[in-house]
């Protein structure tokens, strides 16, 4: 059965922790960053609506900046490869950890008839969004099979605006401008459905999935399904906290970078 969850109306308890675990670092203006994303070493990566990334490592020290590139989905967390999808060419590049192209490769037409969105897995696979149906199917490229495929349910794509997809805990993970996040197991089954609307990204932290609303980053079990929150100390419309480090990005389009340290 699938759960529709309106964050913003939660009634069960969520813990909450105080903000003294934050000490601030540095801040600095990123005007022309759309998105904010981390790879596993921990660095962080601003990403400007021209396609350029800007990498910085866990201190905020500028480490890397790539050419402007078209791009739809941006992903950099299966090392040492950072995967950029680019809907217009129907094609993905491998960029190296200086962002230079490793490999270009195109989407095949009969994976997709219209590849909206594409992500890389964790078992060197990809998962397509076919918009021509709205199907999911998984991909082996190197023999050009499609292994895998499934539909959306009617009721969550109709009037859809999809906008970033991931695979994560072998499940997989969409986010729709409009309605929030869908989370679906690898048969296919919507199990989760959370409203959260105008949701700008969500982000991992072991077994959970995360996002920034109201100023608190709002943490979701995906083994137990419990929520908890977690006060972060500055306004934000995305956020990513690691281990060691928490980087909030404001409506101003000021970036911020704490060191954090658990109680």
């Amino acid at each position: 059965m699938t759960r529709i969850l309106f964050i913003a109306f939660l009634f069960a308890p969520l813990i909450a922790h105080p903000q003294k675990d934050f000490v601030k670092l540095k801040s600095w203006k990123a005007k022309k960053t759309e998105r904010i994303t981390v790879d596993r070493l921990g660095n962080f990566l601003l990403i400007e609506k021209s396609g350029r990334i800007i990498k910085y490592n866990p201190d905020g020290k500028k480490i890397a900046t790539s050419k402007k590139q078209p791009y739809t989905l941006i992903e950099p967390w299966f090392q040492p490869t950072i995967f950029v999808y680019d809907r217009t060419r129907q094609q993905y590049n491998l960029l190296d950890r200086n962002f230079e192209t490793n490999s270009t490769h195109h989407v095949d037409a009969a994976w997709a008839i219209e590849p909206w969105l594409v992500c890389p897995t964790h078992d060197n696979r990809l998962w397509i969004l076919d918009r021509a149906d709205w199907s999911l199917k998984k991909v082996q490229p190197t023999t050009n099979q499609v292994i895998q495929e499934f539909n959306l349910p009617v009721e969550v794509s109709d009037k859809a605006d999809f906008i970033y997809l991931r695979e994560y805990l072998n499940l997989i993970f969409l986010l729709d401008k409009n309605a929030g996040i869908l989370i679906l197991n690898h048969l296919g089954q919507l199990i989760e459905r959370i409203e959260v609307p105008d949701l700008k990204g969500f982000y991992f932290f072991g077994d959970e999935m995360y996002f920034v609303q109201n100023n608190n980053l709002k943490y979701f079990n995906l083994l137990t399904s419990q929520w908890r929150a977690h006060a972060i100390p500055a306004n934000s419309v995305q956020a990513i906290i690691t281990d060691e480090r928490l980087i909030t990005f404001s409506p101003d389009k000021e970036a911020t970078l704490y060191k954090y340290t658990p109680e």
